[in-house]
């Protein structure tokens, strides 16, 4: 057996899913006329081709964090300043180390990262008609692979995504509150710079955060701090399509009588219209 010297340490971890792939994968079967092997390559273009566009989002996300934070990317770190990532199925795994080997401003840029991006890819999921939810915590973990980890705080982000999301959204974990927490208490009261930009850029990323109606906490995927950043034809481009989504899964859960789902996608209808306002988009269908 190889001998590795594992470092156990904090790391956040953000797990996102895409809902339904398996079932429009599962019904495939190799083609045996030119109809079918039409209907094969759309299943496949709907769930293995998007699941590969939603990995180059979140890639190219990351390089644009990364030139938007300038003149730190080439003080901090020659290598690029961007969170650890790895794909399997149908999921996402970022992850960031928060031990400050690359300086203490480092984990806090990197966590930003991670959570803008996990931002702009749920709302490019809905807005492509594929529901996607998540988790996203911090917790004990060590690296096993150039990007992968292994531990708690995989763990954790799991258990939210599965447990507690429920539907459409990204749940936040205390972890990841406390660990913003204590950045604050121990950054906010210094003059220094780099205490400062820490202190503003731990404060956006509490800006990222809402509580939902059931009490937990969410990504604000489309908040104050998401708009900030966003291009200009974001709203037309993915915030309204995204919108129309949710009203038609809304639609479509009513259809089933299933009491729970109705109460979650009436929840998601929700959380759309009380952002909608910010984005100039009015209210759809009552």
């Amino acid at each position: 057996m190889e001998t590795k010297n594992f470092k156990l340490g904090f790391h956040l971890v953000a797990l996102l899913d895409v809902l339904g792939q398996r079932d429009r994968f599962r019904g495939l079967r190799l083609p045996r006329n030119g109809e079918q092997e039409a209907q094969v390559k759309e299943v496949l273009r709907q769930t293995a081709g998007f699941v590969l566009d939603l990995r180059r989002v979140f890639q190219n996300q990351f390089e644009i964090f990364e030139k938007g934070v300038g003149e730190w990317a080439g003080v901090l770190r020659e290598k690029p300043l961007r969170p650890d990532f790895v794909g399997f199925s149908d999921s996402f795994v970022t992850s960031v180390p928060l031990r400050n080997e690359g300086g203490d401003l480092v984990p806090v840029i990197l966590v930003f990262s991670a959570l803008s991006a996990a931002a702009v890819v749920m709302l490019t999921s809905l807005a492509s008609k594929h529901p996607l939810r998540g988790g996203i915590d911090v917790g004990l973990a060590t690296g096993i692979g150039p990007r992968e980890i292994y531990g708690t705080a995989l763990e954790r982000a799991y258990l939210l995504e599965h447990n507690v999301a429920q539907y459409p959204r990204i749940v936040i974990g205390d972890g990841l509150s406390d660990y913003l927490n204590s950045v604050l208490a121990q950054f906010e009261t210094s003059e220094a710079g780099v205490a400062k930009a820490i202190t503003a850029i731990t404060r956006k990323i509490m800006g990222l955060i809402t509580t939902d109606t059931d009490e937990n906490k969410v990504l604000d995927c489309l908040g104050n701090v998401v708009l900030e950043n966003a291009d200009p034809d974001t709203g037309k481009i993915m915030v309204q399509p995204a919108y129309e989504f949710a009203l038609t899964e809304q639609d479509r859960v009513a259809a089933t009588g299933d009491a729970k789902l109705i109460g979650r996608y009436a929840s998601l209808r929700s959380y759309f219209e009380w952002r909608l306002s910010l984005w100039g988009i009015p209210v759809g269908k009552s």
